[in-house]
């Protein structure tokens, strides 16, 4: 993620940047702030960086708009070349010895740490994060060209791309969503025809009629929508099969508002506004998974680690939790058990993903997907459009 060494060359630059390039007004006190943000997060988690300079540095609702596309260009796109170019710059007016004048950015930064002692940590070595280093590297520690936020170690080309989502998906997705709809809301709510007289809209709408009611107005309890959760394994043996699943996620996405989404290898990850803001980017790949992609799989431990963080929240008898995995499992079977009886008892249905369940002649000998099985209410496989179809018409919710 990090272009240069350090993090002093990283904050001032991109301040530098986002002032010259996008018309930010930031100073020493907002260089200060952001050092001050840094501090209280983990560097090695791209979209927590993001969300602590985005509220220190974005001041207007146009700073806003802008920073996520100035952050993309900075620190996930940026081309070798640019990166050397920029961190020799940088160095000599960090250092003071450009032969042109210091640039504004590096004295708010001198003046940053002159400020503050809290500020002299911030500005040294960025810790556990390591540039992937070339073989003709420096010594003296120049920073590494080519760089790219990738807490696993791995390109970024690696991340989970996103699949368009076309209408025939959507439209898959909105009939799920319809035949899922639970029973009747506690509201009463205006309708065409209902069981109950709405008297002040009626009386309202003779007025219209010289207050004759002409047009009787109606009450009803429209039917619930069901809330849905998705949690896709992103784990090594899931690598052909995890952005399908994304993508039905997308899809559900599209036809309804009420959808959360995570995913998980050795942690668990929420992902929904990152799958959102791929979808609609040119980008359309998730990268701030740290080790909830591309590692091994403790399905028992991420789904204890969601019922403890968001179940609360989360889970009703309104809610649908969908566990896209092969079930491949390295972690404690009693974990497992136990996350998968706490889901089965809070949600209206537990619906299992399976890929591998299409493949001819497989059986769910697997451990993990043993345990799990029993609490599942539909167990299918994830491998298409055909399935998301078939699935429309075979969840079903719990009595």
């Amino acid at each position: 993620m990090y272009p240069f060494g350090g993090l002093p060359e990283n904050l001032t630059s991109f301040c530098g940047a986002l002032r010259r390039e996008y018309g930010f007004h930031i100073g020493a006190g907002e260089l200060l702030d952001a050092a001050r943000a840094l501090e209280i997060v983990d560097l090695s988690n791209e979209q927590a960086v993001r969300s602590a300079l985005r509220t220190v540095l974005a001041c207007t609702h146009d700073d806003a708009a802008r920073f996520d596309g100035a952050f993309d260009r900075f620190f996930l796109s940026r081309h070798d070349t640019e990166v050397q170019d920029e961190a020799s710059t940088q160095k000599r007016r960090l250092r003071g010895d450009s032969t042109g004048e210091v640039d504004d950015m590096s004295q708010a930064s001198d003046a940053t740490t002159a400020s503050s002692a809290e500020a002299v940590d911030i500005f040294g070595d960025v810790g556990p994060i390591t540039p992937l280093e070339t073989g003709d590297q420096e010594a003296e520690g120049a920073p590494v060209a080519g760089a790219r936020y990738s807490p696993l170690g791995v390109e970024v080309s690696q991340a989970p791309e996103v699949a368009e989502v076309d209408e025939a998906w959507l439209a898959a997705a909105r009939v799920l969503v319809r035949r899922l709809q639970l029973g009747p809301s506690r509201k009463w709510r205006a309708a065409p025809e209902g069981r109950r007289f709405d008297v002040r809209r009626t009386l309202r709408a003779s007025l219209q009629t010289g207050s004759e009611p002409l047009s009787p107005k109606w009450l009803a309890r429209p039917r619930r929508q069901p809330r849905f959760v998705v949690v896709v394994d992103g784990s090594r043996s899931m690598s052909q099969h995890a952005g399908t699943a994304l993508k039905l996620a997308s899809a559900l996405m599209g036809a309804t508002p009420r959808v959360e989404v995570f995913t998980f290898s050795t942690t668990l990850e929420r992902v929904t506004s990152e799958l959102k803001r791929a979808s609609v980017t040119s980008t359309r790949r998730l990268h701030a998974l740290a080790s909830a992609w591309g590692g091994g799989t403790t399905i028992g431990q991420c789904l204890a680690e969601f019922l403890r963080r968001f179940g609360g929240r989360l889970l009703s008898p309104n809610t649908v939790v969908i566990v896209a995995s092969d079930g491949l499992d390295v972690g404690d079977p009693e974990t497992l058990r136990a996350a998968m009886q706490a889901l089965r008892r809070r949600a209206a249905a537990l619906v299992w993903l399976n890929p591998l369940l299409g493949t001819p002649g497989y059986e769910p000998t697997a451990l993990g997907m043993r345990i799990a099985k029993p609490f599942v209410t539909t167990f299918a496989s994830v491998n298409g459009l055909t399935d998301l179809v078939h699935l429309s018409r075979t969840v079903h919710l719990r009595s």
